[in-house]
């Protein structure tokens, strides 16, 4: 586990701050269901939890002010961001 913090922290509570957030995390190969909490995920290559616990912390209190000003648009943005890193094109 790096001691560097790898999340970005959130820009602020906008349509367009949920947006970059995301574009962030994909960008950094760290995107993930927000429905998950960040302590449960395990990197596969490793087995070991993906997240610190300062990660964790910042992304719990992300996801928590994006659900609370955005509601379900957090896992509309996810799932896109999702399917642009699988390569998928939404119908």
């Amino acid at each position: 586990m790096q001691n560097q913090v790898r999340v970005p922290e959130l820009p602020g509570k906008s349509r367009l701050a949920l947006e970059r957030w995301f574009y962030k995390l994909n960008a950094s190969g760290l995107l993930f269901n927000p429905d998950d909490r960040p302590e449960s995920i395990i990197s596969i290559d490793t087995g070991e939890q993906l997240f610190s616990a300062a990660e964790c912390r910042i992304l719990n209190e992300s996801l928590d002010r994006l659900f609370e000003h955005h509601g379900d648009t957090v896992r509309e943005v996810a799932l896109k961001y999702f399917y642009k890193a699988m390569g998928i094109k939404p119908d």
